[in-house]
């Protein structure tokens, strides 16, 4: 059960941290308390540079490591294990759950966090705070958004559509005057971008109100996002592909693929694949379902592994990478994730325009802050999900593009997911 789980994880890291909090009062002088911090996000680096020429009581050393799902991760449990613990690390919101019900990482409410929730979507403070305690702060959130090619759809006639069937209906317009260009390229293997796709239309695929984990992906918001996307690509109205390899980038620059349903940080990407492709995208809401709501997809938190040496120094750097505005500015020229900290809006959309400008005239920071507080605020994660998207990643390569090959994916990824859980001992259903 989650919420017990949690509970006895947190007696556990609290006799821990008691005996690590000492650490920081060593005799030192007047000497800065150098911690760690391990991270692979775009514009860590460059945030940290910012905070030690800022800061004088504190040193921040960063150590680039593998993306998470890259050996990342596995760095982090097998640092804790072994008791060689960094000060503070990177953890994905989908991982946070995985991380507390295994230890690896220890609650901050003690810190006084919780005066921070009010300046986050309700749903980006739900992703962190865990049975009762308080495990990471909100470093960026990525809410989805549509981004098209504005000259093309001017060319073509074509409105940034509203609703999920405007944006078929166009589809259908654009094949039949245009065959050779697709309404976009959907990704064989993104389980990030699909989990988004259902958490807008309103899917639950994990929940631990009951007492126990229950995993569903074969509701009635899951299966209306499959179908959809089955039928488009079925249909022709789509092409489907890995984003941003060889053959997507060529048929952007090409004009033959016209939006991306993607998140803020994708400004980037865009501006390092296809650079000259500026000036021609504009930015639109994610079309909607039956009401207004957008999807997350992607973003970081900043948390204390168990064992971190320098717990208070640590939350003092968490807490100004997710506060300041003065971080936002020091990571804008290599990165365009959006802030979780709604207080930081304005100072995003400032430094990214200044700093970016492949960003100009996109409308791209209206339309995100306009998007971030209508993501549904009931998502939950289950306890695995590094192994969870591997698995659903290997599903949805196999059978997209088939008959009915997203549903089929859902599904068969439900049944694995449950089985495998099973096996490691979790009381779940599904």
């Amino acid at each position: 059960m989650f919420t017990r789980t949690v509970a006895a994880l947190v007696g556990l890291a609290a006799s821990l941290l008691l005996a690590s909090c000492g650490l920081s009062d060593d005799a030192n002088g007047n000497q800065p308390t150098t911690i760690t911090y391990w991270s692979w996000v775009s514009g860590s680096r460059e945030m940290v540079d910012r905070f030690n020429a800022t800061h004088d009581d504190i040193r921040v050393n960063f150590e680039l490591i593998p993306s998470g799902t890259s050996g990342g991760y596995s760095k982090m449990f097998n640092a804790v294990r072994a008791g060689r613990a960094p000060d503070i690390v990177t953890v994905e919101y989908p991982e946070l759950p995985g991380f507390v019900t295994q230890n690896v990482v220890q609650p901050i409410t003690r810190y006084g966090v919780e005066e921070l929730a009010g300046r986050y979507p309700e749903w980006t403070w739900r992703q962190v705070a865990l049975g009762g305690e308080v495990y990471a702060l909100p470093k960026d959130i990525a809410p989805q958004v549509l981004f098209y090619r504005a000259d093309l759809f001017e060319e073509y006639g074509l409105e940034p559509p509203a609703t999920w069937e405007e944006y078929r209906a166009e589809a259908e317009r654009l094949h039949e005057e245009h065959p050779d260009v697709s309404m976009t390229t959907f990704p064989t293997a993104d389980a990030g971008l699909l989990a988004g796709l259902a958490w807008q239309a309103g899917a639950d695929w994990f929940d631990t109100s009951s007492g126990q984990w229950r995993v569903d992906t074969t509701d009635e918001a899951t299966r209306r996002v499959a179908d959809y996307w089955d039928s488009l690509l079925a249909d022709g109205l789509v092409t489907a592909g890995p984003t941003f390899a060889e053959q997507h980038i060529t048929d952007l620059e090409a004009g033959r693929s016209l939006t991306l349903i993607a998140a803020p940080w994708t400004a980037a990407n865009l501006s390092r694949f296809v650079p000259d492709l500026a000036g021609t995208w504009g930015v639109a809401p994610l079309p909607a379902w039956d009401l207004a709501a957008s999807g997350n997809y992607g973003g970081s938190t900043m948390a204390l592994p168990v064992g971190s040496p320098h717990p208070e120094e640590a939350m003092e750097f968490a807490r100004w990478v997710s506060t300041s505005p003065d971080a936002i500015a020091a990571a804008a020229p290599v990165s365009t994730a959006f802030p979780a900290n709604a207080d930081l809006a304005d100072d995003w959309r400032t430094a990214v325009e200044e700093a970016n400008p492949y960003t100009h005239g996109m409308n791209l920071a209206a339309v995100a802050a306009a998007a971030a507080p209508t993501i549904p605020p009931s998502w939950e994660w289950g306890p695995d999900m590094t192994d969870g998207f591997s698995r659903l990643n290997d599903e949805t390569t196999l059978d997209i593009g088939l008959p009915g090959g997203l549903a089929t994916a859902f599904r068969d990824w439900q049944d694995a997911t449950v089985d495998q859980l099973r096996r490691r001992g979790y009381d779940v259903t599904g």
